[in-house]
């Protein structure tokens, strides 16, 4: 409100001031709006970009919607002024500093672009052409002091978003690198990381409600080969057809591992793999990390898949909810200094779908199921399965 007020405001009343009084005289300010011909449903209005209350009720015609940093304004409240886009001729015009990757203004540039027109204005171009509106030697000096490599830099002078958030684990350029189908076959060659076979291996999350969805990511080498996801879907049939992927594949029991999510909806058929004799590694988030640095396991998980994504090393599917759910997810440190991966719940809180997508690849390349592997051939065994807790 304040940017508003003090700049735009402001620049209206001068503008009016300056203006043929006969033009003036039709125009009136206020403290938070401009009216136009007296009449309250025709000027421009001011308002918070704090509770979604705010951007509800508008549904006249010919509107546009401004929103000014756009990087700050929470999706649930843009959700509301996307839905004054069914008016006739609306136009909704998102403005700012590209200063986070986690909000809907990133994803107009990003997973949204095919619905976008969008604009990068760089201030090194600014500077040159139009020395009096940037100063170059401004530029030159967030250059020495911050490297134009820098997110600073991207931010403020190239109009660039971040490589990544500070708090997100993965960016969405290393996981780009990651998508290029010419590297798949290659990839799928890779043994694991630190052993010696190549993976064969499927990582499933179960839907836990109705608007989640139950995903299935099949892993060779260090490539995934396929996936599928359900909506909707019984945990029974998602994990028959997992078992069809398997035969599709021609893997044999001996040497194919599934990671499934054991929690929740996940316990419930863990039986059937048991059954099935397939090797199975349930695994609990909640669980305790092999190494210090981690509070948990899912953190383990996330951090070990965010190592492999950057090494360049592995093939992931160019799914923009994939990556957008990967690239996301924020993690912070505890009061024992030991990193902690977001709950999926305060993740949603934040205005994103469930990250199903994302943690099924993520236990899709986990890799502790080596050790296990090679205990499962020295006792000359087709099927093993452990719980970690």
């Amino acid at each position: 409100m304040r940017q508003c007020r003090d700049v735009w405001l402001v620049e209206a009343r001068r503008r009016l001031a300056a203006a043929d009084p006969a033009i003036a005289r039709f125009f009136n300010c206020t403290k938070t709006k401009v009216e136009i011909g007296g009449r309250p449903d025709w000027g421009v209005k001011l308002v918070t970009a704090t509770r979604e209350e705010n951007a509800q009720g508008y549904h006249e015609a010919n509107m546009t919607v401004i929103c000014e940093e756009a990087s700050g304004i929470p999706r649930d409240l843009l959700i509301q002024f996307k839905g004054t886009l069914s008016n006739p001729n609306a136009l909704l015009l998102q403005i700012g500093n590209p200063t986070t990757r986690d909000c809907d203004f990133f994803g107009c540039f990003n997973m949204q672009r095919d619905r976008w027109q969008t604009f990068t204005f760089n201030a090194e171009d600014t500077a040159r052409d139009y020395p009096w509106i940037v100063s170059p030697q401004r530029n030159q000096d967030l250059a020495d002091e911050f490297g134009t490599d820098s997110d600073i830099y991207r931010i403020r002078v190239l109009g660039e978003f971040p490589h990544i958030d500070p708090n997100c684990v993965i960016s969405a350029e290393q996981l780009e690198r990651c998508t290029d189908r010419r590297a798949m076959l290659t990839c799928a060659q890779r043994a694991r990381p630190g052993g010696e076979l190549s993976a064969r291996q499927f990582g499933m999350d179960l839907a836990r409600f109705g608007g989640d969805e139950s995903v299935i990511f099949r892993r060779s080498g260090q490539a995934v080969m396929d996936w599928k996801r359900f909506a909707h879907a019984e945990p029974n049939h998602v994990v028959s057809e997992a078992f069809r992927m398997q035969v599709d594949a021609g893997w044999g029991n001996e040497d194919t591992w599934y990671v499934c999510d054991a929690g929740g909806m996940g316990q419930g058929v863990m039986a059937n793999f048991y059954d099935a004799h397939k090797n199975i590694f349930e695994f609990h988030n909640g669980g305790k990390a092999t190494e210090v640095d981690y509070a948990n396991k899912i953190t383990q998980a996330w951090f070990h898949f965010a190592r492999q994504a950057r090494s360049g090393q592995i093939y992931i599917p160019r799914d923009n909810h994939t990556i957008q759910q990967l690239c996301t997810r924020q993690y912070f440190t505890d009061l024992k200094g030991k990193l902690v991966l977001e709950k999926k719940d305060d993740y949603m809180k934040r205005g994103h779908d469930s990250p199903d997508r994302a943690d099924a690849i993520v236990l899709c390349f986990w890799d502790e199921v080596e050790a296990l592997a090679n205990l499962a051939r020295a006792n000359e065994t087709d099927s093993i399965g452990l719980a970690f807790s």
